[in-house]
């Protein structure tokens, strides 16, 4: 077949990556679309996957809807030329609109509910051949959607996919020695627009330096450092950052995508934000994540079983200079961690065996949902 990835998060590209390789190996041609979104062509250009680049809107309103009408016509004439078959995105509505003009099959992924009900993205994923989310996903795009068990994160960090090289060396540490990530986001995603966001400057010094009393401190920022804390920045290439976050004893952070990867990796989280992600919630839920919200919850936004923990970043940086510290139970994380693993599936495995099967994989899905597990 002719297929067409479409991307635009740079987390979307490490989402797609592996699936691209295991299509191409069964005699698949793949196409890939992107926006220019921060690293996203980086990070495409490092694993040399050869794109074509969509326009990138800009916030207002009549910006946006320009920007959705350029697409548009730009993916018709892609996916025409490009004979494509089947379209693979995280719902994005250009491609959407053109498999609908063109009737050609789009299977669409979700992971973020309020992204999911976000007027950008509610009206198109409805109109998608298939709706995919983890079985963690507690918003309804369609009563049709298939659950499956894993997480975005896994299709790059589950132990069948992830190509694990040592990182200390290039961290200039030694083997033995402990050191945590910190990551800071620049909070202006669309999804993110109107929350309050983490960490105040102050707060972020607080953090940093505490830390630093008990283990060796890096961090990834998406917003300039003040000058105090630019000595901390993690300076490595960007293809390394998971080989960085499996062997820390800790990850605290703004994002979501990164406290879910360190958690599936075997590290510890601990993640603030104002309304978590059903990933976020069933790792809380476990054990693996300790998860924070700066102020009352939005109830119309969140899961009833309400995993996260009381308080905001005064809690959050109190919780992290305690395991910092090693006062918490570190074998029975582990533990925890092994056992939460068994239940997921490789979902690389499974979306390579769904889109190639498809729309006969699609039928097995929603006759016998357990067969996915075929593919542990």
């Amino acid at each position: 077949m002719n297929i067409l990835i479409v991307t635009g998060h740079p987390a979307q590209v490490h989402n797609f990556r592996l699936v691209r390789e295991e299509l191409m190996k069964h005699g698949n041609k793949v196409f890939w679309l992107t926006t220019k979104k921060d690293i996203a062509t980086n990070l495409l250009d490092t694993y040399r996957i050869p794109y074509d680049i969509y326009r990138k809107g800009g916030k207002n309103i009549l910006s946006q809807i320009w920007t959705l009408i350029v697409n548009t016509l730009h993916a018709l004439r892609y996916i025409h030329r490009n004979h494509i078959d089947i379209v693979i995105s995280r719902c994005d509505p250009n491609t959407i609109l053109a498999c609908k003009f063109l009737n050609r099959r789009h299977i669409v992924l979700y992971d973020t509910e309020h992204a999911a009900g976000n007027i950008r993205q509610k009206p198109f994923g409805k109109w998608a051949d298939e709706v995919l989310v983890p079985q963690c996903f507690w918003y309804q795009i369609t009563p049709r959607q298939i659950y499956y068990s894993g997480n975005t994160e896994l299709y790059y960090c589950h132990p069948k996919q992830f190509k694990f090289q040592q990182p200390w060396d290039l961290l200039g540490i030694k083997h033995d020695e402990r050191y945590a990530v910190i990551r800071f986001v620049k909070w202006d995603a669309y999804h993110d627009v109107k929350l309050v966001g983490g960490f105040t400057l102050e707060q972020k010094r607080e953090l940093v330096h505490a830390m630093s009393k008990y283990l060796k401190v890096f961090i990834s920022s998406e917003t300039e450092l003040p000058a105090d804390l630019e000595p901390y920045r993690l300076r490595i290439p960007i293809e390394r950052m998971h080989d960085v976050q499996a062997c820390a004893s800790l990850f605290v952070g703004e994002s979501a995508t990164m406290a879910s990867e360190s958690v599936d990796l075997g590290t510890p989280a601990i993640y603030i934000d104002e309304i978590g992600r059903g990933y976020t919630d069933e790792e809380a839920r476990e054990g693996l994540l300790w998860m924070y919200r700066p102020v009352l919850d939005k109830s119309y936004l969140s899961n009833k079983e309400k995993p996260w923990i009381s308080g905001g970043a005064k809690e959050c940086i109190e919780q992290a200079i305690s395991i910092a510290a090693g006062q918490y139970d570190s074998e029975a994380w582990k533990e925890k961690h092994a056992q939460w693993l068994d239940t997921k599936i490789d979902c690389t495995a499974w979306l390579t065996w769904f889109i190639e099967e498809f729309p006969h994989s699609a039928k097995i899905m929603h006759d016998n949902p357990d067969y996915q597990y075929q593919f542990k």
